[in-house]
């Protein structure tokens, strides 16, 4: 793929892109005549990514980096359906109280699911981190499971497919557990990560277009965009 294109992720279905079923039974690709052997075909990203996962610690809190593990790294777009099918929705989250990773040897309960661009660690000290910021969004259970699976799921595929402009700003984002624990908020949230916090004409472009993409419904119409805040990742910002 050339630079500066974009990958359709596009779906077509239910009211919500959720890939739940128990939200979006009936969620079906939408894919025009001579289009499925393409669909086939390893496509590559614009950039690879990485899913990493943030696991709860049993005891006192250690440092955020030691519970941070890198999970799998991905490049083409049948590589990231690949993965994405095997990650929980975030109603998933909302059904349980929390996200669980089954091993041979017990359970792991995951605080934040997180994918960003390979060769960034979902750290604020990653030399790519330490001149940015982020966009949060705390989304509350009544705004209903399939809003808010369609914020994740449109923010993923924006961001994945590089459609979300200017996409080398983003440098990943997190699904981060607040509905349980000891600092649950009763809310999930995403963080959206960017580099170059000092350019703010770029910043407020990429947050109308992440808003713009989350806000997108399976028709093309607009709905009501997540109210979010912008934050730097510089320290007294």
């Amino acid at each position: 793929m050339q630079e500066g294109q974009g990958v359709p992720l596009c779906l077509a279905g239910m009211a919500f892109i959720s890939f739940n079923d128990k939200v979006s039974p009936n969620l079906k690709f939408d894919v025009e005549d001579g289009s499925l052997e393409e669909l086939k075909k390893e496509q590559p990203l614009r950039y690879p990514w990485t899913i990493w996962e943030q696991i709860m610690q049993d005891a006192k809190p250690g440092q955020y980096s030691d519970a941070t593990h890198k999970v799998s790294t991905f490049s083409t777009v049948l590589d990231f359906w690949r993965h994405w099918e095997h990650l929980p929705q975030p109603s998933v989250l909302m059904e349980s109280k929390r996200m669980v990773r089954t091993h041979a040897d017990g359970e792991q309960v995951i605080d934040a699911l997180m994918i960003f661009r390979d060769g960034v660690r979902p750290e604020w000290e990653d030399e790519k981190n330490a001149t940015g910021g982020h966009f949060q969004y705390q989304l509350k259970p009544n705004l209903g499971a399939g809003q808010i699976d369609e914020y994740w799921n449109n923010l993923l595929l924006g961001m994945v497919g590089a459609t979300i402009e200017p996409a080398n700003m983003l440098m990943g984002v997190r699904l981060v557990d607040k509905l349980s624990g000891p600092r649950a908020a009763n809310a999930i949230r995403l963080e959206v990560w960017f580099t170059n916090y000092e350019d703010a004409p770029a910043v407020n472009l990429l947050r109308r277009n992440v808003e713009r993409c989350m806000a997108t419904h399976l028709d093309g119409s607009q709905g009501h965009a997540p109210r979010g805040e912008t934050k730097s990742h510089s320290s007294g910002k």
